[in-house]
């Protein structure tokens, strides 16, 4: 299987969440041969929710204020506020071994971390992650950090989520280039001013981003650039080890 990258301009968030959810149905149904890695922006600031996840507590009052649109994700996960990041999104065909889904979150990781390390930023590729919390610190998917996510000082700085239809898996992320993601707290349903404030405190605590690591400059075209060198160096190692567990089972 070839890696095919792809670099996209800034599009709407619908349009993006059903291209995902697409491709990944084409790759489940032996219509996509090659791995296929995106790079892409939103059109507009949009909040997403995990595909299983309830919107009782968006706020739609502010959204429509906001002008923000509303999207689900195909993947699973809490809320994100899509707006001064890089998405990634891969897609990978002929993922029949369960385990390799593992494989998968490992080579993404990696990627991302030297990718970030390449622009100089300090990334860290977290190997264990946090137990899971209840649901009331998961509503933002920056509140807690998973196994192969990567931080930052202790700061996570990249959200991912992944879903398997079959022998097809599809993960995708948002790498936080700026601090407009914890514009999500105003999205939100909350008794007071007071607990917005301790939400928004509390992500930013959570949380950081390119900027805020390195100051402004055009992070945007170095990510890419870097990404795309880090995920093409990775893959043939990653490649490999898929091909190894397909052995194993066939004997």
């Amino acid at each position: 299987m070839r890696l095919l990258i792809r670099q996209d301009s800034a599009l709407p968030g619908q349009y993006l969440m059903d291209r995902d959810l697409r491709e990944l149905e084409q790759a489940a149904a032996g219509e996509m041969q090659d791995v296929v890695l995106s790079f892409y922006q939103w059109e507009v600031p949009t909040l997403s929710l995990g595909f299983h996840q309830s919107d009782e507590k968006i706020d739609f009052e502010q959204l429509d204020a906001h002008h923000v649109p509303l999207v689900r994700r195909p993947t699973g996960g809490a809320a994100v506020l899509h707006s001064e990041e890089l998405t990634y999104s891969i897609v990978l065909p002929g993922m029949d071994d369960l385990r390799t889904g593992a494989l998968v979150l490992e080579y993404v990781g990696r990627a991302l971390t030297t990718g970030l390390c390449a622009v100089g930023v300090d990334a860290k590729l977290d190997e264990r992650g946090e137990s899971l919390s209840p649901l009331a610190n998961r509503t933002s998917c920056f509140a807690r950090t998973s196994r192969w996510e990567v931080g930052v000082h202790g700061k996570k700085i990249v959200g991912s989520a992944q879903r398997r239809l079959g022998n097809a898996i599809l993960q995708h992320g948002s790498i936080l280039t700026g601090p407009d993601h914890l514009r999500i707290a105003e999205l939100l349903k909350v008794k007071d001013p007071a607990e917005r404030a301790l939400l928004r405190a509390r992500l930013s605590s959570k949380a950081t981003s390119v900027s805020d690591e390195l100051g402004d400059g055009d992070h945007i075209s170095k990510l890419r650039k870097a990404m795309e060198v880090e995920f093409s160096a990775l893959y043939p190692s990653f490649l490999e080890r898929v091909c190894e567990l397909t052995e194993i089972e066939a004997h």
